[in-house]
């Protein structure tokens, strides 16, 4: 969903770019009274997206405003998130990746990554009772899912070429609907499988009742040695980075406390407000799965090291060389450590 939406939108923004110079930013707004001084940032994402959490965290134990900002979350539909991000209607943006800042950058547009996310939280499921052992039993199956270009399929069909040698555009009978149908569509029996995101997937596992067949994070990470790839990372401007340097580490630290808190309760302060509801599950016992998952992947990343970088640019090679959403690799970085982007 996330790379679908990009897709669709980013060749619109540089005709909006124009209007949005006119209309200002996010940058610079007071906090009043509460805040004081403190500038308010907005922080972009998807409804409901878990890739918000972290900022929840901040704006509730005052991470924010220890880092010296305030952190104000901005809903965007899927379809404008491009727009939003890239003429300055939101300063941050939670819910980007690898691919879509090469995407961006192919399209002259400078933005970078800064900080860890969502770890893959993606699968292909299967029905509990179905003989499927592995990705190669599904071959001539059909399989749902909800765009080649969506984040999900283009990376377990990245992952799949790679460890299995499986073309899944060319090899699976693929079927295509929304990511929300898809568990439904797996319950039913239509398809065979789906390749869908958390916590769809985990939905499908519950629902159907279903198992996991393929979880990419687990797997890239045996295949490489230790590494996996982002779902979503933190991602700015660079016009912003310039012009916010003492910010952009207020952020990426309070970003990271924001994470830490989630790790340290082993994701069980899901269960609390205003987390709860935010997430918007179905009920308590896909909240409880969902806590488990969380803290068995885990759900966020940690790590940001040069080595994390390192990895990233390898996995985007690939994409390129598999001709899977991107051509060729972007000329200037498109994920940073800000300590060594300000030297």
């Amino acid at each position: 969903m996330r790379r679908v939406a990009w897709l669709r939108a980013v060749a619109l923004v540089s005709a909006l770019a124009l209007a949005a110079a006119a209309c200002g930013g996010g940058n610079g707004e007071e906090g009043g009274v509460d805040g004081g001084d403190l500038p308010v940032l907005k922080f972009q994402g998807f409804p409901a997206d878990p890739a918000a959490l972290p900022l929840l965290v901040m704006q509730e134990e005052g991470f924010d405003r220890e880092n010296g900002f305030i952190g104000e979350y901005l809903p965007v539909d899927p379809d404008a998130a491009t727009n939003t991000f890239l003429i300055g209607e939101s300063d941050i943006a939670m819910e980007q990746d690898g691919v879509n800042m090469t995407i961006v950058q192919q399209e002259g547009h400078q933005a970078v990554l800064f900080a860890p996310g969502l770890n893959m939280m993606t699968g292909i499921v299967v029905a509990e009772d179905s003989p499927y052992q592995d990705p190669t039993d599904l071959v001539g199956q059909k399989v749902g899912h909800f765009g080649v270009d969506s984040g999900t399929t283009s990376t377990i069909a990245l992952m799949l070429q790679e460890i299995y040698g499986l073309n899944v555009f060319e090899e699976y009978d693929l079927r295509e609907t929304g990511p929300e149908a898809l568990p439904e569509l797996l319950k039913s029996g239509e398809v065979e499988a789906i390749m869908d995101f958390e916590p769809l997937a985990l939905r499908a596992v519950l629902e159907t009742p279903g198992r996991y067949l393929f979880e990419p994070a687990k797997a890239w990470a045996e295949h490489t040695g230790g590494w996996s790839p982002w779902l979503t990372n933190l991602a700015a401007r660079v016009d912003w980075l310039q012009e916010n340097e003492e910010l952009a580490f207020g952020i990426r630290d309070a970003w990271m406390q924001g994470i830490q808190v989630l790790e340290d309760s082993n994701y069980e302060i899901l269960r609390e407000e205003p987390y709860k509801s935010f997430l918007e599950l179905k009920s308590d016992e896909e909240l409880e799965a969902f806590i488990e998952y969380c803290a068995d992947l885990p759900c966020f990343g940690t790590s940001w090291t040069q080595g994390d970088i390192d990895g990233l640019n390898d996995y985007l090679a690939l994409f390129a060389a598999n001709g899977i959403l991107i051509e060729e690799t972007a000329e200037d970085p498109v994920a940073v450590i800000l300590e060594d982007y300000f030297a």
